[in-house]
């Protein structure tokens, strides 16, 4: 059985997925409050503690565009979430 930690760990790794994101905003999680303020609950990920465990850190950059009500209603456009995807694609290829 998961723990609490292992289940947070991987949905909050999960927000680098932008078709996840794209599937949470059509059926409304983005608008949903309770949500939302889940979302910062996991704001704690940050911390070094905790971040050193990420495979995939850009999720805490999702975090944090989350937060933006425009990112939200946007990436509720299947273009606008390849659009995004393919340009963090494009970044890692340059590192």
């Amino acid at each position: 059985v998961p723990t609490r930690w292992e289940i947070e760990l991987e949905f909050v790794q999960s927000l680098s997925n932008l078709q996840y994101l794209n599937y949470l905003a059509q059926n409304k999680y983005l608008e949903d409050e309770s949500f939302l303020n889940y979302l910062n609950y996991l704001e704690y990920w940050r911390q070094p503690s905790f971040a050193k465990y990420l495979v995939y850190p850009n999720c805490l950059h999702i975090l944090m565009l989350l937060k933006d009500k425009s990112f939200r209603d946007s990436i509720l456009r299947q273009d606008i979430a390849s659009l995004i995807m393919n340009d963090m694609v494009d970044r890692w290829k340059e590192d």
